[in-house]
């Protein structure tokens, strides 16, 4: 019965590698195309030149949609349209649709027809509204997250050269990242960004709020020079008044003593100027009316800075999230770039691979006799030894069963001592030795490749815990069915003391897989204590 499951599972594969490596890489015919709905294509353009309108056509088309079901092509496009109109008219809302699915939908599609530019123009348009609607909910990381998968889906196409409106739409999602990345103080990052957007924008009035763009990030790093000669050559571009300049001049005012002048600027910049203009004009404010004796408002100034400075603390752990995805997207793993490289090679690999389970299914159906003879060798080991183990606990059970109050000070110090033996064992002070000087952080995971552990490491480290608290992975995983050999060894990591970014260094995973696993071994424990304090306890008493 067994091998019958498992031929069936085998050809099941089969089937799936062999409709992957025959799938069609060309582009959609015409009348499978995405854009084959004339409305839907009207509604495109329609979102550029009159929004309003675009919008009405939608809510249209979705109550025709409810009388005559469109193909899921329509459907999912629809959905994408809905969100880009609502959006372009400023009523984005919680009740807007949910743009996971379509995400899903067209990436799935877009893998079997890579060439099909308009599709990967959906896909990448999917991926930017998804963001717009994360930016909305204040989740920043998610919103940064589909940002950079958007313009991954439009940097691998080789073809948007002489498309104008998709070169805009990059600089677009340039933008939205730079503007990100100044809101969390990264900077360089931010002026990288900004550059890009302004070589792909054509337009005076986008190159120059992009030049304005560089200057505020150049005002928030207070070189104050710098930024005014970035907001003068914006302004020769497109003239908007002089209010972007006023902490600048304000600031070089300040810095000449003219106190009553700089006043001005500065608190026009307070009162208009983005969270970083805000921060500094405050600070400037503050000394102003401290050397003029104004207590009242150098309090408020003062207040504000204090309060402006303690946010910047909370914003630190998402700060360092969005780092984190920035440096991974611009600096790919080396084997996810060689996957990359090596994608034309896929269709062979896959036949390998058929000719390799073919040669496994062969194998195991010739030697089933011989496998389940050794099972049955297994179990009848193991039910020699539970037997005998009965015995002797048994054998040292009875001589104590008159002074039941010594049995328990008899299991403490045989656990005390057993505890020590472990976290002092060779390999428990090998593991710690590597993780010694170095701080491990979040985004620690790619820095410390040669501390993941090795196999030997991870038999040894269950080997010793066995040693001491005899059985334990057995006992452990027969009480948990619901965990297995890598969630056991993660929670042998958790006993000695390592933290989730630890963990994350020494398995090699990233750290949000870290924290599921932790999660799951909690949920399946049902202890909400630490993991290390859990596992104490379940060890207790399994040995108690």
């Amino acid at each position: 019965m067994r091998n019958t499951v498992k031929m069936k599972m085998l050809l099941f594969l089969v089937a799936a590698l062999f409709g992957a490596c025959t799938r069609n890489s060309s582009p959609f015919a015409p009348n499978t195309s995405p854009h084959h709905f004339k409305a839907l294509k009207t509604i495109e353009t329609l979102l550029e030149t009159h929004p309003e309108v675009a919008l009405d056509s939608v809510m249209a088309l979705k109550e025709k949609a409810e009388l005559t079901p469109f193909t899921d092509l329509d459907f999912n496009e629809l959905q994408l349209r809905e969100v880009q109109a609502q959006y372009k008219n400023r009523v984005l809302d919680e009740s807007s649709p949910d743009l996971n699915p379509v995400i899903v939908f067209y990436d799935s599609l877009a893998k079997c027809y890579p060439n099909d530019n308009d599709l990967q123009y959906l896909l990448a348009n999917a991926y930017y509204y998804k963001g717009v609607e994360s930016a909305f909910d204040n989740e920043d990381a998610e919103s940064f997250s589909c940002y950079l998968q958007a313009l991954g889906v439009m940097e691998a196409q080789s073809q948007w050269e002489d498309n104008s409106y998709a070169n805009r739409f990059i600089a677009l999602i340039h933008t939205r990242l730079s503007e990100i990345l100044y809101s969390y103080g990264l900077n360089e990052a931010a002026l990288e960004n900004c550059r890009k957007a302004f070589s792909l924008y054509s337009a005076d009035a986008d190159r120059a709020a992009m030049i304005r763009y560089e200057a505020a990030i150049h005002q928030s790093e207070k070189d104050y020079d710098k930024a005014l000669a970035r907001f003068q050559e914006a302004e020769k571009l497109v003239a908007v008044g002089e209010g972007p300049v006023q902490l600048s001049i304000g600031a070089k005012l300040f810095e000449l003593q003219q106190y009553d002048s700089a006043f001005v600027y500065l608190e026009n910049a307070f009162r208009n100027g983005d969270r970083f203009a805000r921060v500094d004009a405050a600070a400037k404010l503050a000394e102003i009316c401290r050397i003029k004796g104004w207590d009242d408002l150098e309090l408020r100034y003062t207040r504000f800075y204090v309060e402006s400075s303690l946010g910047e603390t909370r914003m630190a752990s998402r700060k360092m999230e969005i780092e984190y995805l920035y440096d991974d997207f611009n600096n790919p793993k080396p084997n996810e770039a060689a996957q990359q490289g090596n994608s034309n090679w896929l269709p062979f690999a896959l036949m390998l691979l058929l000719a390799v389970i073919a040669l496994m299914t062969f194998v195991i159906v010739r030697n089933r006799k011989r496998i389940s003879h050794i099972e049955n060798r297994i179990s009848t080991f193991e039910q020699k030894r539970s037997q005998k183990d009965t015995e002797e606990n048994n054998q040292v059970g009875q001589p104590l069963v008159d002074k039941p109050e010594t049995v328990e000070d008899v299991v403490k110090v045989d656990f005390e001592s057993s505890w020590n033996a472990f976290v002092n064992s060779p390999i428990a002070l090998k593991i710690k030795h590597s993780l010694e000087g170095k701080d491990i952080m979040i985004k620690s995971v790619g820095v410390y490749p040669k501390l993941k552990l090795k196999e030997m490491d991870y038999i040894e480290l269950v080997q010793e815990v066995n040693r001491e608290f005899p059985d334990f992975s057995v006992k452990f995983l027969k009480k948990h069915p619901d965990l297995n050999v890598s969630d056991f060894r993660h929670g042998c990591l958790a006993l000695l003391g390592f933290n989730d970014a630890e963990i994350a260094v020494l398995e090699g995973i990233s750290y949000s897989g870290t924290n599921r696993r932790s999660n799951k071994i909690l949920s399946a424990l049902k202890s909400g204590d630490s993991l290390q304090s859990a596992m104490i306890t379940c060890l207790k008493n399994l040995f108690n």
